[in-house]
């Protein structure tokens, strides 16, 4: 029996690899946070071997990604390796964030290599639920919408259908009747407006925003965010996600912008 205890999210957890495994809360690590509920759950041998397999493969990806300066191919990989760490997760019966815990501890387990800036959270820890997550968020919009269009035209048909049977119908109109329409333009801001009393941080990145097409976009500096974004365009900085999930295509979390990227930033 082997039995590796690490600090995930501020709850100590204890693996014993038998024929059966136990991965559950334990008692709270010494960093001051209460542990709400305990929940416990039992993993097999084989559920083990299967997310430990994954697991391998995403921490190799999560490596690649951050020696390849993040590319578009390793990305890629990433979030394939990520969605299928997550369907063995599923599959042994955890949801996304019992599999990011899994996955940390695993992590911090197995390599003593650092880890790439952008999966790591304010305090310095390898923030996997955010990786997890953001990555199932990616493939969510991804997935294509199937719609049933010979389905709907038939409930439409059938609508018509029903409405015209309840209906006397009208007698015919002899006089024309004449339209004129105008068409008023539409006046967006090209740039977002700059309040007279806004702080000099606002102002900064505010100015810096620029009309590409119909979208609003920024060019990444250092120092940058995407809280700091939110909070100059939208006055909050929790709406970061909003920008994120506009980003979704070229970013694999939050926190992983680079100087010079351009970013498009919704409108509200």
């Amino acid at each position: 029996m082997s039995i590796f205890t690490r600090i995930v999210s501020g709850v100590a957890f204890c693996t014993l690899t038998l024929g059966t495994a136990s991965f559950a809360q334990s008692t709270p690590a010494p960093l001051g946070l209460n542990v709400v509920q305990t929940t416990r759950m039992v993993l097999s041998d084989s559920d083990i071997r299967r997310i430990n397999h994954y697991s391998a493969q995403t921490l190799e990806a999560l490596l690649a990604f951050g020696g390849d300066s993040g590319s578009i191919e390793s990305m890629d990989s990433l979030r394939q390796k990520v969605q299928r760490l997550t369907d063995a997760g599923q599959r042994s019966g955890l949801n996304i964030i019992a599999t990011a815990d899994y996955f940390a501890a695993y992590t911090a387990d197995t390599t003593t290599t650092p880890l790439p800036s952008a999966f790591l959270n304010a305090a310095g820890r390898f923030d996997a639920a955010t990786l997890l997550s953001s990555v199932d968020l990616y493939y969510q919009n991804a997935a294509p919408q199937v719609h049933d269009f010979t389905a709907s035209d038939e409930a439409d048909m059938a609508a018509i259908s029903s409405v015209a049977q309840q209906r006397t119908p009208l007698a015919p109109v002899s006089q024309s009747l004449m339209f004129s329409v105008v068409e008023l333009p539409i006046i967006e801001p090209v740039t977002p407006a700059i309040a007279a009393n806004a702080p000099a941080e606002v102002r900064a990145i505010l100015e810096r925003v620029q009309l590409k097409g119909d979208n609003w976009v920024i060019t990444v500096e250092q120092g940058d965010s995407l809280g700091r974004y939110a909070n100059a365009l939208y006055g909050d900085t929790r709406l970061f996600q909003q920008i994120f999930e506009a980003n979704i295509s070229t970013l694999i979390t939050p926190n992983s912008i680079k100087v010079g990227q351009e970013l498009v930033l919704p409108k509200s």
